[in-house]
């Protein structure tokens, strides 16, 4: 799930049904919490993993689990452009480019680069190596493999070809992609190994390399990244239910390690919107969305689906979680069990309101549920 950093109302999610799915939030529209479809991106061939928006641009990428990543167009609401003017079908959403195909799923998207006007700049993870895409020619720039955790302690690179695709649970698999928003120009990836992989690229977005390998969760895997607010710290979850903060102003040292009741599955930045370091938010089996601050002082809070009159209900095991860009809203998706929260059933308390929405799809995957938490 991702939300749009260019319009608070609407946000993106992917799907096992192989599509990808924009939604608009109306809930501040008076209509009383309503979430409503505002286009579906049909094309990909396998469940689509990840989707990742461009910060200023009407554009969207979605990345899939057969190899290829597509980029869409999407209409910004209210304001009368369709996505493809050609097409009465394609108001809404449309597909401009597909890139790949890459050496297995794709597991990170992120953009990077000048993003005030330049061309756009894809970066992609896939199978163990990084790949830097130009949207406006539509080529890949270069591909980069990560530095290499050995027994020995020495770092080496390795690449795969399109004629041996990587095992996902081979050393260095990537399974996630995260930036620091331009602070240092740095990608981070979550791997099967239990590293994280550093990547560094120039400011304009067409060249990277590898920078490091983080053993953060030995004998684990490290599932998911994010820098926190600012840049300088950056966050990992490993399968050894523990979420490991590193700060890359000092040789990545670990400087906090969080051990949870739950694996982590997903992690995202919360924005303060003072001079804080903002928060972390974690979700994982149980359905909380645990925030903590990103410094590390400071209370700790829980999100939690159902409030205090429903503690009986069964929560929905959450897999991924964003915030919006002024942390705001706060949005978590899993896949759900045989009972489905009531759609906008707000919480009992705390700082955020609670509402949800039911998956669709064409397929017959896990069905799956949406939260959103507003601030009040």
């Amino acid at each position: 799930v991702a939300s749009c950093p260019w319009d608070e109302n609407l946000f993106a999610t992917a799907g096992e049904d192989e599509t990808a799915r924009v939604w608009r939030d109306e809930s501040g529209a008076g209509n009383g919490g309503r979430v409503v479809p505002h286009g579906v991106c049909r094309g990909h061939k396998d469940e689509v993993t990840r989707v990742a928006w461009h910060p200023t641009m009407r554009v969207l990428a979605s990345g899939s689990a057969d190899g290829g990543v597509a980029v869409w167009k999407v209409a910004q609401p209210g304001f009368g452009e369709a996505a493809n003017a050609h097409d009465p079908q394609e108001t809404s959403v449309a597909r401009v480019d597909v890139l790949g195909p890459h050496a297995g799923e794709v597991y990170g998207l992120a953009f990077i680069g000048d993003t005030s006007g330049g061309s756009p700049v894809l970066a992609t993870a896939a199978g163990t190596d990084l790949r830097l895409w130009d949207l406006e020619t539509v080529t890949e720039l270069v591909c980069v493999a990560p530095v290499k955790h050995d027994l020995s302690g020495s770092d080496t690179a390795v690449n795969k070809t399109k004629n041996n695709p990587p095992n996902r649970w081979e050393p260095g698999y990537l399974f996630s992609l995260s930036s620091d928003s331009g602070k240092r120009n740095l990608l981070a990836s979550g791997c099967s190994d239990g590293t994280v992989k550093l990547f560094g690229c120039d400011g304009g977005g067409s060249t990277a390399s590898a920078v490091a390998s983080i053993p953060n969760h030995p004998n684990a895997l490290a599932a998911a990244t994010c820098f926190l607010p600012g840049g300088d710290l950056l966050a990992s979850a490993g399968s050894d239910k523990t979420v490991v903060i590193t700060d890359v102003r000092m040789s990545h040292r670990c400087v906090r390690k969080i051990h949870t009741p739950v694996v982590v599955m997903g992690l995202c930045a919360v924005p303060s919107g003072d001079d804080g370091g903002g928060w972390l938010a974690m979700v994982g089996s149980d359905g909380v969305v645990r925030c903590t601050p990103g410094e590390g002082g400071g209370k700790s809070a829980a999100l939690r689906q159902f409030g205090d009159d429903e503690k009986n209900k069964t929560p929905v095991p959450l897999l991924c979680v964003a915030s919006n860009k002024d942390g705001t809203a706060i949005f978590a998706a899993g896949s759900t069990h045989a009972a489905v929260a009531s759609p906008t059933k707000p919480t009992g308390g705390g700082p955020f309101s609670l509402g949800s929405i039911k998956g669709q799809g064409t397929k017959k995957p896990e069905p799956a549920e949406i939260f959103i938490w507003q601030a009040r």
